[in-house]
């Protein structure tokens, strides 16, 4: 594994005194480099094993593998969003002094509840939703 030094000198120029200096892109380029050595490094010390054999074979499997599961959940709570907009007229409170309210709903065969509070126009939006 690099040190921190042997990581800032390839990113290191020689400034017209002859001093080492570094750009601010460069400096945010090496801090980049060793963030990434380093989770490669907790990654290889606890990678999981999964039927005697490893989850993940390499760091960039496993990051590849997050950054699909963080898309899927994007995209599911894009769908609890339009499912909660959908009914959310049945549910809308008489009282015009009422900013806040939360409402049950079962979609795929499991419940949620979907908040929604008053923006600055007075319309209903949903501030968050949780798996019941």
């Amino acid at each position: 594994m690099k040190s921190k030094e042997e990581i800032l000198n390839n990113y290191n120029t020689t400034g017209k005194d002859g001093l080492p200096e570094i750009s601010a892109e460069d400096l945010l380029n090496a801090m980049e480099a060793y963030k990434q050595q380093w989770a490669e490094a907790a990654f290889n010390a606890a990678r999981k094993h999964r039927n005697e054999a490893y989850e993940f074979e390499t760091f960039n499997d496993f990051m590849a593998s997050t950054q699909a599961t963080e898309q899927v959940q994007d995209n599911f709570g894009a769908m609890i969003t339009a499912v909660a907009d959908n009914v959310v007229a049945n549910f809308l409170p008489d009282d015009s002094s009422i900013n806040e309210f939360d409402f049950n709903f079962t979609m795929q065969g499991k419940g949620y509840t979907a908040f929604y509070a008053k923006d600055a126009q007075g319309y209903w939006q949903m501030s968050r939703w949780s798996e019941q």
